[in-house]
């Protein structure tokens, strides 16, 4: 099965099952064991059987879309601003960064 599909001129990612959805209208992605949670930027949340690694892969030629810890995975373009220990999303939840991630993220950006 493709794992990116073009739906007009829109690409979207295959998430589980049926499922294809654009990577534009993705938040976050959280790991629920081997499930992966997915918050769309209108406050919808889709459950899907496949992995946050799997999905991650998927993703990698979307560049806007980066792993903050072992359990998250966040959209750039929707974070509301970037804070000293993680980003802060629109309905002001914080994405806590790794211990890792943190420190090279800071060296990029710095």
């Amino acid at each position: 099965m493709e794992t990116i599909k073009y739906i007009g001129d829109r690409p979207h990612v295959h998430v589980g099952s049926r499922t294809f959805i654009p990577p534009d209208k993705m938040q976050h992605l959280e790991s629920e064991l081997n499930y992966t949670l997915i918050s769309l930027i209108d406050g919808q949340k889709i459950l899907s059987s496949t992995t946050l690694k799997k999905i991650e892969g998927r993703l990698r030629p979307f560049k806007n879309f980066v792993r903050v810890n072992r359990n998250t995975i966040v959209n750039l373009d929707c974070i509301k601003q970037q804070e000293k220990n993680g980003f802060r999303l629109p309905d002001e939840r914080l994405l806590i960064f790794s211990r890792r991630i943190g420190k090279t993220w800071k060296e990029k950006n710095e």
